[in-house]
């Protein structure tokens, strides 16, 4: 993967949160955090593993690797936190070769070493999977997610 294709991936990446945002800032606390199942109990758990997932990778690249989650205390703080991670990422993407190899310790200890293209492959992948989980989860809320993908951004 070439710096164009791994800058075009993250664009696409925002551009899918950027459409997620106005119906997660939509719910009430109550709706937010209703526990409906899926890999985290509620729609707020499960974007915020998305959001501090991604903090995670960032560090790692970054080479801070402090593998933290705080605990944002709802949607509008967490999406704050998010929008500072884009702009911080962004900045990082200007100098980010594709294949420069990332060493960090995941949050076990274990050490790795991870090529910069494959862990923002990982990452939109990851956030990917758990979009599908906020689709299901706001259906058994009663709602109507949004339909965004990949192949919408494309067509821009």
């Amino acid at each position: 993967m070439d710096k164009s294709e791994l800058i075009r991936l993250v664009k696409a990446h925002n551009w899918m949160w950027e459409r997620w945002w106005p119906a997660l800032l939509e719910l009430s606390p109550e709706q937010a955090r209703k526990e409906v199942g899926g890999s985290f109990p509620s729609v707020f758990d499960t974007a915020a593993h998305m959001v501090w997932s991604e903090f995670n990778w960032q560090e790692r690249c970054d080479r801070a690797g402090q593998n933290t989650t705080p605990e944002p205390e709802d949607m509008t703080v967490l999406k704050q936190d998010w929008e500072a991670l884009a702009e911080r990422r962004r900045k990082w993407l200007e100098t980010a070769a594709p294949q420069s190899p990332v060493s960090y310790r995941t949050s076990d200890g274990k050490p790795y070493t991870t090529l910069v293209s494959d862990i923002i492959l990982h990452m939109t992948s990851h956030a990917h999977f758990h979009r599908g989980q906020l689709v299901t989860q706001f259906r058994l809320l009663g709602l109507k997610p949004p339909s965004v993908h990949f192949i919408t951004f494309t067509r821009l």
